[in-house]
């Protein structure tokens, strides 16, 4: 009997640790109100239809007949009233958007937006977040990334001193300048 005891003591030993472990990594993954952080193990996002480019990191589209207010993840773009650089983000956001865009939603936030990475669904799949760091037309937003392939663009886009990072001041850091309005 002591035997069996202890065999099952063990089991529900690896029993609760493989729950511990579960439970961390859904937590790691979902986040604790089970909203996706991480949706690239996902598969496939969902396709939606261009409507509008707001500005150089938030889009409007429709996707299954409702209409969805995006904040791109990630990244941080001039204000429209950080003249011109506001509006060439939002130019370039527009130019190399397509009609139809594969969005990803990662979670919402606490203005109600969806914040997603969205990508070009027409031809070779482009991310829309991405383009605009390579570009120079956003910085990556440090406070709500971590992903090393942001930052990498954007040191190349600094090293290279296009768009934002051609010149000096607070159409570098959106964040800050919002903060001083």
């Amino acid at each position: 009997m002591r035997r069996w005891r202890r065999g099952r003591r063990s089991a529900v030993s690896s029993l609760l640790i493989a729950l511990a472990v579960t439970g961390a990594w859904m937590i790691e993954r979902w986040g604790p109100g089970l909203i996706p952080i991480d949706w690239s193990f996902a598969g496939a996002g969902r396709l939606c239809t261009m409507d509008q480019v707001l500005d150089g990191d938030s889009l409007r589209l429709t996707c299954g007949g409702t209409s969805v207010e995006v904040r791109l993840y990630c990244i941080d773009a001039p204000e429209k009233g950080q003249k011109p650089w506001g509006n060439r983000s939002r130019a370039h956001l527009k130019r190399i958007a397509t009609d139809t865009v594969e969005m990803r939603p990662i979670e919402t936030d606490r203005f109600g937006r969806t914040v997603a990475e969205v990508y070009t669904a027409n031809g070779e799949r482009v991310s829309l977040n991405l383009e605009q760091v390579k570009q120079g037309q956003a910085a990556v937003y440090p406070r709500f990334c971590d992903e090393s392939r942001f930052f990498r663009a954007e040191r190349k886009a600094r090293a290279a001193s296009v768009g934002i990072w051609a010149t000096p001041g607070d159409h570098q850091t959106p964040w800050t300048f919002r903060q001083r309005r």
